[in-house]
């Protein structure tokens, strides 16, 4: 109750802040506002405005129930601004790739892809402050166990931002295929998606093992990586190779046979052992407890 109390809060602060902005001590019209209109972003940058008012106010909101049952409110702070920063460094990225994504009179562009791109990057740290997750509570009576708690939360929240970034990085790139153009439904749905998540995961895992755990920990989460990587590898080169047949056939022909041979190089290494060694279907797996 306490995190949709925070988002409502936040989306009327937001709506405040973009339609009165004197209010706050801005000028009628900033700079900023007029630069993102005329330039047809400001849709997508009222998403990140929300996030970034979001996160903190969602803090304020859990801490006094943090305080109520005894957990650390020091360490969730250092983890709520380490989120926020996530959301800038997003935003600025953000910038930069919109044009990959379709233009501003085309079909699902207004509130619609980009938008749904954002919210899937952004959802986790602004899920899991709303849920008051990053204040923990001492469990084992030491600073190790804390610590431990910490390394886990940073660990999910970076295993699943990275594999949703990767998710839409990957369609993206399947949208605005060009090598040939007719091959892009080849390398966009499901192939792109499947792709790209299974990139985004491995990097994600590999980025946690530079955590402190322990050496099985460790050697786990290398090896899921690895599994990751190799099957995105692969999954790719599938895609890219169905995609050639655009040199020859139009779009939806090549779509009857992209679209359904990602899903068939899985049943296949399910039943063949040596494709098997290069292509596993393994879950992308986290701990629910570490997010709240």
């Amino acid at each position: 109750m306490t995190g949709i109390t925070a988002g409502a809060v936040s989306l009327a602060l937001t709506l405040l802040l973009t339609t009165a902005p004197e209010r706050f001590g801005l000028s009628p019209s900033p700079e900023l506002f007029e630069r993102l209109r005329d330039e047809d972003r400001a849709s997508d940058a009222f998403i990140f405005a929300w996030a970034l008012i979001a996160i903190p106010v969602a803090g304020l909101l859990q801490t006094p129930l943090a305080l109520a049952r005894r957990a650390r409110i020091g360490p969730g702070w250092a983890l709520i601004v380490g989120y926020w920063l996530y959301v800038v460094l997003m935003a600025a990225l953000a910038w930069q790739v919109q044009g990959y994504f379709p233009a501003a009179d085309a079909p699902g562009k207004s509130g619609g892809l980009f938008g749904a791109a954002i919210l899937l990057v952004l959802g986790v740290p602004v899920f899991v402050v709303g849920a008051g997750g990053v204040f923990r509570e001492v469990r084992g009576g030491t600073d190790r166990a804390l610590s431990t708690q910490i390394r886990d939360q940073v660990t999910a929240v970076t295993v699943l931002c990275c594999t949703f970034t990767g998710l839409v990085a990957g369609l993206a790139t399947g949208r605005n295929f060009t090598y040939p153009r007719d091959g892009f439904p080849a390398v966009f749905l499901p192939g792109g998606a499947l792709w790209g998540l299974l990139a985004g995961a491995a990097l994600g895992t590999l980025l946690g093992t530079l955590l402190p755990h322990s050496a099985d920990s460790r050697r786990t989460m290398t090896d899921s990586a690895r599994s990751y990587a190799r099957t995105s590898a692969t999954l790719l080169a599938c895609c890219l190779c169905v995609s050639q047949l655009g040199w020859l056939l139009p779009a939806w022909a090549v779509a009857l046979v992209g679209i359904p041979a990602p899903l068939v190089l899985l049943v296949l290494a399910g039943r063949w052992e040596r494709l098997g060694r290069w292509v596993e279907w393994r879950q992308i797996e986290v701990g629910k407890e570490a997010l709240y």
